[in-house]
């Protein structure tokens, strides 16, 4: 049977996939890009909330460090193309940043759709055809080392269409916001062709407590507070920022940012505790003595009147349930055990996490393709020859602030120029 041959064929049109196609692209070669989905980059143009928080201003190894234990896989690819120059890749074609709290960029305009159309301006000055509503169902390699690709694409009534190419680049993403196409199709393609996935879990994702506590608590936002995860006793980790409660839990980026932990001690089996720290900069010393001054002081007022001058309105009824103190007693009434007890919850108010939010309200996915099995300074696959990979597909995931965008054009930027070099 006679096929379309393309000198690379690029699955996914995301951020990595676009600017891989971009980077990749020489007139006298081929390019084809296949997106199952009804148009490209749908999750791009959602992220941010619709506004893109494209990069972080955060220093080299800051940055880096923002992706846990696989940083090292990313150092390469910053060292070429890093927040500055994503800046100017666009800056270039017409759109103007600002910069936010937490050193996070935005589009002037808090229009994702901005970098979307830059992307496609580019690709479609280049010739570079995108297929949309084209589903890839297989990969495997042929004796002469040619890549067979089988799609199902609606424009052929939902026939299986064959497809070969010199090179194949999987830019599909991970399985977060499964709804804009990220299934983790590109685990299933990846693993037919040899490679090995690390098992993929939601991150940057809501955590869901015990109880009826965060429910009451629904909508609350607490700002430059202390959030620690506990497991068997013990700190896992702890980060500092703002959070908010949910009808089923915890969320806010803080909540975001400890997810990744919380998750992998749930899917352990472990108990999992987050604790709150609503007065971070005092010690528990510090703590008692400003709560031993407020009662010196109005001795003849009521608890309720002490909390209304440490909490914010919505957690007193609930601080009162759980202190089992009068809101009416004199604080001068106030007996020391009572004092620690109120210290203790400012200082450690304490929730148990039973779950965590699925795929549809995750930001990223952890786990992924293998990056022993990747060569940093490609996207090559180490394993079969003219496959490259780029984007959350990869077993590289951060927490939010702009982090992850960086990745994922970083990625797709390395790989098309390697490409290139390659043809």
């Amino acid at each position: 049977m006679q096929m379309n041959h393309y000198d690379c064929i690029i699955i996914g049109a995301g951020p990595a996939g676009l600017i891989a196609a971009v980077e990749s692209h020489l007139p006298s070669k081929k390019i084809l890009i296949l997106e199952k989905m009804h148009k490209p980059a749908i999750k791009l143009r959602l992220s941010g909330k619709g506004r893109c928080n494209i990069t972080n201003e955060a220093p080299l190894e800051e940055f880096l460090a923002h992706f846990g234990k696989n940083q090292k896989f990313l150092k390469y690819a910053f060292s070429e193309f890093f927040n500055a120059d994503l800046l100017d890749y666009f800056r270039k074609e017409g759109v103007r940043f600002k910069l936010e709290r937490g050193g996070r960029w935005f589009p002037e305009s808090d229009r994702a759709m901005e970098i979307v159309d830059a992307l496609l301006r580019k690709v479609e000055h280049l010739n570079i055809p995108i297929w949309d509503k084209a589903q890839v169902t297989n990969i495997e390699k042929s004796a002469e080392g040619k890549f067979i690709v089988r799609i199902i694409r609606s424009k052929e009534n939902g026939k299986t269409v064959q497809l070969s190419a010199d090179k194949v680049l999987i830019a599909t993403g991970g399985k977060s916001y499964p709804k804009t196409g990220s299934t983790g199709d590109g685990y299933a393609l990846a693993a037919q062709l040899g490679h090995t996935v690390t098992k993929p879990q939601p991150s940057l994702v809501p955590i869901e407590t015990k109880g009826d506590l965060a429910p009451r608590l629904e909508g609350l936002s607490l700002r430059n507070v202390s959030v620690s995860v506990w497991c068997d006793g013990k700190k896992a980790e702890e980060q500092f920022g703002e959070m908010v409660f949910t009808d089923s839990g915890l969320s806010g980026p803080v909540i975001l940012s400890l997810s990744r932990t919380v998750v992998t001690l749930l899917n352990e089996q472990k108990k999992v505790q987050v604790s709150i720290d609503l007065k971070p900069v005092l010690e528990h010393k510090k703590v008692d003595q400003r709560i031993l001054r407020e009662i010196d002081a109005h001795g003849k007022q009521s608890f309720k009147s002490l909390l209304k001058q440490l909490l914010p309105k919505k957690l007193i009824p609930v601080f009162l349930e759980m202190l089992n103190i009068p809101e009416d007693k004199q604080l001068s009434q106030v007996s020391s055990d009572e004092r620690k007890r109120l210290r203790v919850l400012l200082k450690e108010f304490r929730f148990e996490a039973t779950g965590y939010g699925s795929y549809a309200r995750a930001i990223v996915t952890v786990g992924g393709v293998r990056i022993k099995e990747i060569n940093p300074k490609t996207m090559e696959s180490r394993l079969v020859k003219n496959l490259y990979f780029a984007g959350e597909v990869i077993d590289v995931d951060a927490d939010t602030g702009g982090y992850n965008l960086q990745a994922a054009f970083s990625t797709g930027w390395v790989a098309g120029r390697a490409i290139k070099q390659s043809f």
